[in-house]
């Protein structure tokens, strides 16, 4: 019987898979959105429409990314985190058993066996990449946040008859919603080499 919000091992690769997805979707949705917005501190606002599209489209594919994430989060926290990059004897033990297969396949080749870092750096390595999940976390949050707020202020901010010196911070919010959602795609594809659900 599977802990209250696990999911089973297929459906949890599923959702991971999806979660790839919208998170590849978003990276390009912000990034798109920095290079047409970042025209607006110099005064060029010639498409505006495009820009509110834009917005909305980083705000719904990081959103989807986010819930996705969450949804198979309890299963993370259970299957990868604490069965492997918490648990010392496991990556202890698979690193010996990968270090056994790596001598026995060169002896069979007449190679030397590449040596594959020792179980305290593996370990080490290990924590960091369940520090850094957290850390992503926190940050993608954040741009959720950010981005919700561009919405905002770009359904109520007309950069051809507003103010010109909210631009910046219309500039700003981009690059800290393309910064977040970079940030989160690079650090899960990172702990994800690390063991993925």
């Amino acid at each position: 019987m599977l802990p209250s919000g696990v999911l089973s091992e297929a459906a949890a690769r599923w959702l991971l898979v999806l979660h790839t997805m919208l998170g590849a979707a978003a990276v390009g949705a912000a990034t798109h959105l920095v290079i047409w917005v970042r025209r607006y501190v110099r005064g060029q606002h010639g498409r505006r429409r495009a820009v509110r599209r834009f917005a909305w489209l980083a705000l719904a594919l990081h959103a989807a990314a986010f819930l996705a994430g969450n949804v198979v989060y309890p299963t993370y926290r259970v299957e990868v985190r604490a069965a492997y990059l918490e648990n010392v004897g496991v990556i202890t033990a698979e690193r010996a058993a990968r270090q056994r297969e790596l001598d026995r396949i060169a002896a069979r080749e007449g190679a030397p066996a590449p040596e594959l870092a020792s179980a305290s750096e593996r370990v080490g390595g290990a924590a960091r990449a369940a520090r850094w999940f957290d850390v992503k976390e926190h940050w993608v949050a954040l741009g959720l946040l950010a981005s919700l707020g561009l919405v905002l202020l770009l359904a109520f901010w007309d950069p051809r008859t507003g103010s010109p010196a909210i631009a910046p911070a219309v500039v700003g919010l981009t690059v800290v919603i393309a910064g977040t959602v970079w940030l989160g795609a690079v650090i899960g594809v990172l702990t994800s080499s690390w063991r993925a659900v």
